[in-house]
């Protein structure tokens, strides 16, 4: 298994970058890459980590927010804006018209959401509007039907305000900001990250992985702990409980994925401490929980803020491999891996270091140029932007 690694831009218009979408806007059956952060927090110097402080006055030159076209990685503008400060994202068609908006929110300091319409020549630029101001740094956001009324929402976890949220689609998506009813809180006192709308226990209604935690609307069919969130204020009308049950505990700031990994018809749940040692108590781990009582499989325990995790059948076998890749941060630009832990069959994996020296942050599994063959795109975070592409040669 070999991939070929390609840069698509040294110097793109904006440091800290956190976005990374990809999908297909122009229609060709590839998918194009957009990219998205918060300006830099240096001035970066012939390759060095930069002069702090001071990259925040030239943030004014920045470009917050830009896209890809697959193929040859011309870059286009969605958004002329300096300030927008992005941190979570997600995409999804909030106008019906089928064409997929992009939606963000900001960083630390920043309570906005806001979604950008995508145009029918998505080259031109993309319209901003405001969704509300309601918490303070959105990590994640995401996309589904959360509360299986056959509707997609948006749902987010705001850091600084502790929250764990979401927003109904209004009839008129271009109101500005959306009426307060669109609003739930689905719990208060929750700090994390990682985020994913699915159906875990097959029982036809979808749930909520957030953190380590399941978040459901209706109690387990079965004894598993759980713990009973009253909703007190979540604002359109329903008075549902939500049942929140742990898959593990101890666990720092962790990136999330869902998928059967040992062909049993089961879905498994695969962590990454994705901040750790940064942020975290220890070497940032990577592990696969099976259910019914959520058994821990590590299959790693010393990497450097493994902040980049997927789910593909990389190898071609028909079953899903684990990729997880490091950030770099100024500290481990030389030594950060890519790895693919591959799937053996009956919960065993093998571990395959695909490249090494490329740091890189929130990449994304996807067949980028539509050989069949899972590829891997990505972008760094800081000090030192860049974008790439990783071409699986099989």
């Amino acid at each position: 298994m070999r991939f070929n690694h390609e840069v698509i831009d040294d110097s793109p218009p904006c440091g800290r970058l956190f976005v990374c979408q990809p999908v297909d806007l122009t229609d060709n059956g590839r998918p194009d890459l957009i990219v998205g952060g918060a300006g830099s927090e240096t001035l970066p110097i012939l390759g060095t980590g930069g002069i702090p402080l001071i990259g925040r006055f030239f943030r004014r030159l920045e470009n917050d927010l830009f896209w890809y076209e697959n193929p040859g990685w011309k870059r286009h503008t969605i958004s002329s804006a300096s300030d927008l400060q992005i941190l979570g994202s997600t995409i999804g068609d909030l106008t019906g018209n089928g064409r997929v908006d992009l939606i963000v929110g900001q960083g630390i300091g920043g309570r906005n959401i806001y979604w950008f319409e995508q145009p029918s020549d998505p080259r031109e630029q993309w319209t901003k509007h405001l969704i509300a101001s309601d918490f303070d740094k959105y990590h994640d956001l995401t996309f589904g039907d959360v509360d299986n009324d056959g509707e997609p929402e948006i749902v987010g976890a705001s850091q600084e305000s502790e929250v764990l949220f979401y927003y109904d689609v209004p009839d008129d998506p271009y109101r500005t900001p959306w009426p307060s009813d669109s609003l739930t809180v689905i719990a208060r006192e929750t700090n994390v990250e990682g985020l994913e709308i699915v159906d875990i226990d097959g029982d036809g209604q979808n749930e909520l992985i957030a953190g380590t935690s399941i978040f459901r609307q209706h109690e387990p069919v079965d004894d598993r702990p759980t713990v009973e969130l009253v909703q007190t204020d979540g604002g359109n009308g329903s008075a549902e409980p939500w049942y929140r049950e742990p898959i593990t505990t101890g666990w720092d700031w962790t990136r999330v994925a869902v998928g059967d990994l040992d062909d049993d018809g089961d879905l498994e749940v695969v962590f990454s401490e994705g901040d750790s040692p940064l942020l975290g108590s220890r070497p940032g781990r990577v592990a696969w929980f099976d259910p019914p009582n959520w058994t821990e499989h590590v299959l790693r325990d010393d990497f450097y803020c493994p902040h980049s995790l997927q789910l593909a059948d990389f190898d071609g076998n028909g079953r899903l491999d684990v990729y997880v890749a490091e950030m770099g941060l100024g500290e481990n630009d030389d030594d950060a891996e890519h790895v693919v832990f591959r799937n053996l069959g009956d919960g065993q994996f093998e571990e395959t270091v695909i490249d090494s020296g490329t740091p890189t942050h929130e990449a994304k599994a996807v067949d980028v140029d539509g050989d069949g063959r899972t590829d891997i795109i990505g972008k760094s975070y800081e000090p030192n932007a860049h974008v790439d592409v990783w071409y699986n040669e099989g």
